[in-house]
């Protein structure tokens, strides 16, 4: 478990960025969308739309309080007072009615818009759902395509042949702080296969001068196939009979 963490962590930004915080904030979003889905819904399902009498206009810093009336389906009577920009106050006092939506089960409160615009917030909720459980899929996705990647790794030093060489080259990506060296080994048909390590921080690959000795791990039936021990994976009976060989 050490060893995994280790390759996770070489994956660092990337990680993060693609795999731990689409995770969070996938979840996250889509527990709220669908918290406030099922809220809009139920509005949605116990909505009625009525019109609403105005009473009274009254203008107060640049907007209007708007006292309004309205009849339920029971016929029960409301009042609301409604905040409305200035510039509907001349409709408003010609029409002296405005469209209200308000829940059956609490009847007292209203407010302006209509059947659809409320039907069209449940679908916002729903889509903002979905696009959580979309990016949380994603990290999920990419998280696991890591692991994968650090499980095949160790399996390739458990059940793999190893080699003894040493780094020929070190660089840095250009315009970053991270790199890799690059190595070379003779597999067990006498060729020469090149490898190169995982991209890792600058102050971790100034562990690995070129010269260095190191332990790679590899394929017998697919040389390419290969894997450098930087993290000590390979037990120490086995690393000191293939270094002091």
């Amino acid at each position: 478990m050490a060893a995994m963490l280790n390759y996770w962590m070489l994956a660092g930004r990337s990680l993060l960025l693609f795999g731990m915080l689409p995770i969070f904030s996938g979840s996250l979003m889509g527990l709220q969308g669908w918290l406030w889905n099922r809220d809009a819904a139920a509005f949605a399902e116990n909505l009625r739309e009525v019109d609403g009498h105005v009473l009274r206009i009254l203008p107060v810093g640049g907007e209007l309080l708007v006292d309004v009336e309205y009849l339920t389906d029971s016929g029960m009577r409301f009042e609301k007072q409604l905040r409305i920009d200035t510039n509907q106050e001349s409709g408003l006092r010609s029409v002296r009615k405005v469209s209200l939506i308000y829940d059956v089960r609490y009847p007292q409160t209203a407010e302006l818009g209509h059947v659809v615009s409320a039907h069209n917030e449940k679908l916002m909720y729903m889509a903002m759902t979905a696009g959580g459980i979309f990016t949380l899929l994603w990290g999920l996705t990419y998280f696991g395509i890591r692991t994968r990647e650090a499980l095949r790794t160790l399996s390739l030093f458990r059940s793999g042949a190893l080699a003894r060489t040493e780094v020929r080259d070190v660089a840095l990506a250009p315009g970053t702080q991270t790199g890799r060296f690059a190595y070379a080994f003779r597999g067990p048909d006498g060729r020469w296969y090149d490898g190169r390590s995982p991209e890792m921080g600058a102050a971790l690959l100034s562990s690995w001068p070129v010269g260095k000795q190191i332990l790679v791990a590899f394929n017998p039936a697919n040389p390419r196939q290969t894997e450098v021990d930087i993290f000590g994976v390979v037990d120490d009976k086995r690393r000191d009979a293939i270094l002091t060989a």
